[in-house]
């Protein structure tokens, strides 16, 4: 019987290409196996590309890596369910969770056709779009993974993962492997990839360099040191990729990803086409952290803590990630006060006269109304005569929303000057940099972590650090976390780089995470909460029992 490959959803596919390209575009519904050729098969595999597209797909899984974290706070409530996600509140109907399972597993099913029935070394074309179709899967289950399984760092062997389907049959309902064989099953087909692809194609696309990069992400997840460092060598060492430096850094996602010299792979997003298609205006992952062209919500800003370390350097490129929403606005300082596991956002207008602010909104809670200042244009602080403590703050020009200082987060919008277009960066190659960093401090060869940590810091406008910048309260595993947060933030690692560390997320800062209930101020790396339940409508579908996360 000759084969048929089954394609149950293919999207348009035309809109994720780069201007200039053009492809021929007709539905597909059964393709003989016999009649595959380079050229449908490359519709096909765009096909799974522009799955990644989908509304609320991408989206979704950003949210799980970033809302859980601490880069960020909310400044009001909302009916929105990712607020279950930023407020550890799990709901077993979530319709986030169930669309990103339902989109990667009606994906995993396409991919797997094209496995099934593209013959390995045809020809250099179909090697390339075979490995690209393997490099997906193993990406898209490395994803799932993370949000319903527990971290590879806390007993992989006999933690539950998610189900892993390797073919396209109707009737193959498989149960959950345990994390450690899904990370096997990534292992495997991120290497396949990499063997299969020898194009050197852009970065909206996979390449052996992108397969190679993603597994030094995974093999760090996985606590393999050596490999990731081998990895991580092979992408830096092949030169694709070159750090943005200055202006450009600071603007890092303007220009077009194919532009960018940094982006190893990312989803392209089309100006004006994708824009209108996802209203990326309201709900694109930008929307919500800033309001631009009068456009998006603008309710989530940087949390407190984040900014106490981006500040540790006051010239600090990465301050260019966050704009102060200034209409309206006054001249104030903010700080916070905690009292009783309260954390509160304090603001005060001022008035400036000559080189003193002096504070005119409840003046009577201060041992000073002028606002002072440490020796040599150090830090301002005030004192306050109800609490014995000095409060270092920020003074700014700036507007409130419900007491909070909206801080807009200009990192993830703006792509071509459109407001909120942002075509997510996936792997660039300060990560890779810093995969080797946290490797290498692992391992116990301070020199080579420090060297790796110092190519990031310098991009970014601040001091190296040496051997004497360690101490016991702040390490080189301190160092090269905070590095991480600094780097990555707003892009959906913060999450997993905690709990994978088995640390305690430590949200003690003002936002809406601390009102309603339950509260979690902290969450510990070994909470049941920190795994999603799987969506209560796919355990109803499943024709077999699945196991669902306490």
């Amino acid at each position: 019987m000759k084969a048929i490959l089954k394609i149950f959803l293919i999207p348009a596919v035309a809109a994720m290409l780069p201007a200039g390209c053009e492809l021929e575009r007709y539905p597909y519904n059964e393709i003989s196996a016999d009649g595959l050729d380079a050229t449908n098969i490359e519709n096909i595999t765009l096909g799974n590309y522009a799955k990644l597209k989908e509304e609320y797909y991408y989206k979704t899984l950003y949210q799980f890596g970033e809302y859980g974290g601490d880069n960020i706070t909310l400044s009001g409530t909302t009916s929105d369910n990712l607020y279950y996600h930023y407020s550890f509140r799990r709901l077993p109907d979530n319709h986030y969770t169930a669309r990103v399972w339902q989109f990667t597993y009606q994906t995993v099913v396409n991919i797997n056709s094209v496995i099934e029935n593209v013959k390995e070394g045809e020809s250099v074309e179909k090697d390339q779009l075979l490995g690209e179709n393997y490099f997906l899967r193993g990406f898209l289950y490395f994803q799932l993974c993370n949000i319903f399984g527990r971290p590879y760092s806390q007993d992989a062997a006999n933690n539950p993962g998610i189900p892993l389907k390797l073919t396209s049959k109707i009737d193959d309902f498989p149960l959950r492997a345990t994390v450690e064989k899904v990370y096997e099953q990534v292992v495997k087909d991120m290497e396949k990839g990499a063997a299969l692809m020898e194009s050197k194609k852009i970065n909206i696309f996979a390449s052996k360099e992108v397969a190679q990069a993603f597994l030094s992400r995974v093999y760090l997840y996985m606590e393999n040191w050596e490999k990731a460092i081998e990895y991580a060598d092979l992408v830096i060492s092949s030169g694709r990729y070159t750090l943005l430096e200055g202006s450009a850094y600071q603007h890092y996602t303007n220009p077009v990803p194919e532009d960018n010299t940094e982006t190893i792979f990312a989803i392209r997003m089309v100006k004006d086409v994708d824009f209108k298609k996802y209203h990326m205006d309201e709900y694109s992952v930008g929307a919500l952290y800033a309001v631009i062209d009068n456009q998006g919500w603008g309710e989530m800003y940087p949390s407190q803590t984040y900014l106490d370390l981006l500040d540790e350097h006051k010239f600090d490129l990465r301050h260019a990630f966050i704009v102060n929403d200034t209409e309206n606005g006054e001249l104030r300082l903010s700080y916070v006060v905690d009292s009783a596991d309260t954390y509160i956002n304090v603001t005060s207008k001022l008035r400036l006269s000559g080189n003193e602010y002096t504070i005119i909104e409840n003046p009577l809670l201060y041992k000073n109304t002028v606002v002072q200042q440490e020796p040599m244009g150090g830090r301002y602080y005030v004192e306050r005569k109800d609490i014995d403590k000095r409060y270092y703050v920020r003074i700014e020009n700036i507007a409130l929303r419900n007491g909070f200082p909206k801080r807009y987060i200009y990192k993830v919008s703006l792509q071509e000057g459109q407001s909120h277009l942002y075509s997510p960066v996936l792997m660039r190659l300060a990560e890779v940099y810093l995969n080797r960093a946290e490797a290498y401090a692992e391992l116990g060869n301070e020199g080579k972590a420090l060297a790796d940590l110092n190519v990031i810091r310098s991009r970014a406008g601040i001091p190296p650090l040496n051997s004497a910048d360690l101490t016991p309260t702040r390490t080189l595993n301190d160092r090269v976390s905070d590095e991480r947060r600094l780097e990555l933030a707003w892009e959906g690692f913060r999450k997993y780089d905690v709990f994978r560390k088995k640390k305690v997320l430590d949200r003690r800062y003002p936002g809406t995470h601390l009102s309603g209930s339950p509260v979690h101020p902290t969450v510990s790396y070994d909470s049941p909460i920190i795994v999603e339940f799987i969506p209560q409508s796919e355990m109803d579908a499943y024709p077999i029992p699945l196991t669902q996360n306490p």
